[in-house]
């Protein structure tokens, strides 16, 4: 069965089609901590994260000079705090139950 479309026919069915691809892009490695905040943070505020998270495990911290540390510019002045993605949701998975996620902020 061999079925013929019209240019313009084509060009309806290319416009119905194009909606319901999606091209998937490769997570960047380094990202904006208010970038994440929902899917590695569970939502929580910059504070809170840095509170709970940063400072109570400073080891994630870059300029602490560990290694696997996936986190910079925590305390910064007038810097971006940044994520470096791989090694923070691999560290995020292995110490979710040593974060007190019902904590609140003092």
């Amino acid at each position: 069965m061999e079925i013929n479309f019209s240019p313009d026919n084509l060009k309806e069915l290319a416009n119905l089609v194009a909606p319901l691809l999606t091209i998937s892009q490769p997570e960047p490695d380094w990202v904006k901590l208010k970038e994440v905040r929902d899917d590695l943070f569970a939502g929580k505020s910059p504070a809170w994260i840095r509170l709970f998270v940063f400072d109570t495990f400073p080891e994630v911290q870059i300029e602490n000079g560990q290694p696997q540390a996936w986190v910079k510019g925590v305390h910064g002045q007038g810097s971006v705090t940044k994520i470096y993605l791989p090694y923070a949701r691999k560290w995020m998975h292995e110490h979710h139950d040593d974060i007190d996620w019902t904590a609140r902020m003092p």
